[in-house]
């Protein structure tokens, strides 16, 4: 019997993510300092650290090589008012450190993180004072995607913040059905519009399913939203949709001031050293925080082969010569 070769990579990336989302594991995790230790040195590839000020160092390392980054605080949705303003607080410790340091960054969140489950007035109150505050200190604020049940509360509150606002940007996810609808609504606000794939395990009465269609979907998108001289952010390490989006970008002859080409640390850094070499804007997605383990599950659930590298990292041979060891 034949089987597919990417079966095996599809249901680990699913358990990873069944993994992410189980609290007894994480729990466990957190307690046993030395699996948190051994599993933290993996996690570090594609965080910034877990404190502000470790974040601050790597985002400098960065600035140095030419990429500008956006920092975002990690958190899981918080339950009550305390948690989100005290996550609010954080943030606004972000704002005054980019300032201060004078880095080349912007500041991502999650409503969710700052109130929006609890209520979406909350969320609105506290991202308008990181808003206010980001624009104080001449920042651009990134609002991220979420789970589509929270798409609406986001979008709304986006619009409601562009009233007197026009530094905050919007998340939309290519894999969903409504987002060239909430596209067009989108480019009629100030703010630049990040384009991701998508990350969510969604219904599909709601989105397409991983693979092909989501490709065709976002280069669609990316074309429409590249061509509207918009500020943008076409967030994707697919070396075939970064190709279609410069050569749109060259035969069209677009200006490339509004452009960015945005990834994730640790994630194909040769990609976007070569966007940065044509001659386009890049950012680097910065996470921080103790908050690390979902965000490393989803990191090696989006490309499960990372395991293998996370297994290296994870028992510190980092330096070491991959040919040697072997024949140890």
């Amino acid at each position: 019997m034949e089987t597919n070769n990417e079966e095996p990579e599809a249901l680990a990336a699913i358990a990873l993510r069944r993994i992410a989302r189980d609290e007894s594991i994480k729990a466990y995790v957190q307690k046993d300092r030395l699996l948190h230790q051994v599993l933290l040195r993996a996690a570090r590839r594609f965080i910034g650290g877990e404190t502000l000020v470790e974040c601050v160092e790597t985002a400098k390392a960065m600035n140095a090589e030419g990429f500008a980054v956006t920092i975002d605080y990690m958190g899981e949705s918080t339950r009550d008012e305390e948690a989100a303003r005290e996550a609010t607080k954080e943030f606004l410790e972000v704002v005054r450190e980019v300032w201060v340091w004078g880095l080349n960054s912007s500041v991502s969140l999650d409503l969710s993180h700052v109130g929006l489950v609890v209520d979406r007035e909350l969320a609105f109150e506290n991202a308008t004072l990181l808003a206010r505050a980001a624009w104080e200190a001449g920042l651009e604020v990134m609002i991220s995607a979420e789970g589509s049940e929270r798409t609406v509360d986001v979008l709304e509150t986006h619009r409601r913040l562009c009233e007197d606002h026009d530094n905050v940007g919007i998340t939309l996810q290519a894999y969903l059905y409504r987002t060239p609808q909430d596209l067009r609504e989108a480019l009629d606000r100030p703010g630049r519009i990040r384009l991701v794939k998508g990350a969510y395990e969604e219904p599909r009465r709601l989105a397409w399913p991983r693979g092909a269609r989501v490709d065709v979907a976002y280069r669609k998108i990316a074309e429409e939203l590249l061509a509207s001289g918009h500020a943008c952010s076409i967030s994707t390490h697919d070396s075939y949709l970064l190709e279609r989006a410069h050569g749109y970008v060259s035969v069209n002859d677009l200006a490339l001031e509004p452009i960015e080409f945005e990834m994730l640390k640790g994630v194909e850094p040769d990609r976007l050293r070569t966007m940065r070499d044509r001659g386009y804007r890049t950012r680097t997605y910065l996470p921080y925080g103790e908050e690390w383990y979902l965000y490393l599950c989803h990191r090696l659930a989006e490309y499960p082969p990372n395991i293998y590298q996370a297994v290296y990292d994870s028992v510190g041979f980092d330096g070491l010569n991959p040919a040697a060891e072997s024949n140890l």
